[in-house]
C-alpha cells in the first residue's frame, strides 16, 4: 500500500515513528511536513504543494496529523475517495474550540473519515467528529542505553513546563526527594527546581530513563477527568529502561497493571511514599521495570497501532 503522511519529518516526533512503523509493516510511505514547507514558502504556495505531492505520489491511504499549515478545502481534495484517519494526541483540548488551532483540528478532523484520539472521544464525539480512542505508544526503536551518571536521579520528571499546577506539585516533591526535570519551559521555576535547561531526546532521553530510579508521569490539569488518557512519554519512557510511577485513573491502570509493568500513585503523598518505598527496594523495582518493557514492547509501540490505523478497527486492550 502507498501511504501519503502529513505532518511533523522530526525524527523524534510520532508521524515520523508512525512512518517507520507503515515501512516495517511493508507499506510504502511518503510523509511531507505541511508546517516546515508554510514557514519556507508561505501558506499560499504550501498549498499548491501538498496538492501536487498528492496528485504525483498517488496514495492508497492518506494519514493526517494536524495539518495546521493546510485549509481545509486542501485537505478535502487530497483526502476525496481515498480511505483515511487523522490521529490526534492531545486531546485533551476539547473544550478550547475557541483556539483557532483547536478549531481548525476539528475542522480538518470532520472531513477524516476516523478521527483517532488518545483520549476524552466521548468529548470529541459530542463536537460532531467520527472519534476513536486509539492509545498513544511509542517507537519501537528507542532502547535501554548503559547508566550515566550525568543524568542519574533518584526521581526524573521529563516535559515541557506549561503548566503551574504541575510546576507546583514537583516542588513539593523536591522538598522530599532527589527530583530532577527535563524539558523547556520551566524558566519561571528553575530556582524552586533542578532543571536541566533543556529537551531530551534520542539518546539522551533513553539515557535519562535508563539512569533515573523512579521516572514520574503527571497529568496536566487540562488533562483530568480522563480515564484512559495518556501521552506518548508513558510508552516511550518503559521502552527506554524507565520505572514508570504514573498518575492512576481507572482506564490506564486496565492497560498497565500497578507492581507488574509499573505502579500508580493517587496524589502527592502517595507519590512521596512510592517513591521512597521503590527508591529502597531496587530489586522490586528492577523487576516491574523489566517487565513493563518487554510488555509494552510486545503491545503498544506504533507498530502494533498500524492495522488499527489502516483497517479503521476499535482498538482491544491486550490485557
Amino acid at each position: 500500500m502507498r501511504i501519503l503522511m502529513i505532518g511533523s519529518n522530526n525524527a523524534w516526533r510520532m508521524e515520523a515513528a508512525v512512518k517507520r512503523a507503515f515501512r516495517r509493516a511493508g507499506h510504502e510511505t511518503l510523509l511531507i511536513d505541511d508546517r516546515r514547507t508554510k514557514r519556507l514558502i508561505g501558506r499560499r504556495l504550501t498549498q499548491r504543494w501538498a496538492r501536487r505531492h498528492a496528485r504525483r505520489y498517488r496514495p492508497d491511504f492518506v494519514f493526517l496529523s494536524k495539518c495546521l499549515a493546510l485549509e481545509p478545502e486542501t485537505v478535502a481534495e487530497i483526502i476525496r475517495d481515498l480511505p483515511n484517519a487523522m490521529w490526534y494526541h492531545d486531546p485533551q483540548w476539547h473544550a478550547d474550540l475557541q483556539r483557532p488551532d483547536i478549531a481548525h483540528i476539528a475542522t480538518i478532523g470532520k472531513l477524516a473519515r476516523t478521527f483517532f484520539v488518545t483520549g476524552f472521544e466521548s468529548e470529541w464525539r459530542a463536537h460532531g467528529l467520527e472519534a476513536k480512542f486509539l492509545p498513544a505508544a511509542g517507537d519501537a526503536g528507542i532502547q535501554p542505553v548503559a547508566h550515566d551518571p550525568k543524568f542519574a536521579s533518584d526521581v526524573t520528571f521529563i516535559g515541557t513546563g506549561y503548566d503551574p499546577e504541575r510546576a507546583r506539585y514537583l516542588i513539593v516533591l523536591s522538598s522530599h526527594l532527589h527530583v530532577r526535570i527535563w524539558g523547556l519551559g520551566w524558566d519561571q521555576w528553575r530556582d524552586k527546581l533542578r532543571w536541566g535547561g533543556r529537551a531530551v531526546e534520542g539518546r539522551d532521553f533513553a539515557a535519562v530513563c535508563s539512569s533515573s530510579k523512579i521516572v514520574l508521569g503527571i497529568n496536566p490539569v487540562r488533562a483530568q477527568g480522563g480515564t484512559t488518557y495518556t501521552s506518548d512519554r508513558t510508552w516511550m519512557v518503559m521502552l527506554a529502561g524507565g520505572f514508570y510511577l504514573g498518575q492512576y485513573s481507572t482506564g490506564l491502570a486496565d492497560m498497565l497493571q500497578d507492581g507488574v509493568h509499573c505502579a500508580w500513585y493517587s496524589d502527592v503523598g502517595s507519590c512521596t511514599n512510592r517513591c521512597l518505598h521503590f527508591i529502597a527496594n531496587p530489586s522490586e523495582r528492577q523487576t516491574i521495570r523489566y517487565q513493563g518493557e518487554q510488555f509494552v514492547r510486545a503491545n503498544h509501540t506504533y507498530d502494533q497501532r498500524v492495522p488499527f490505523i489502516l483497517e479503521d478497527r476499535k482498538w482491544v486492550n491486550p490485557l
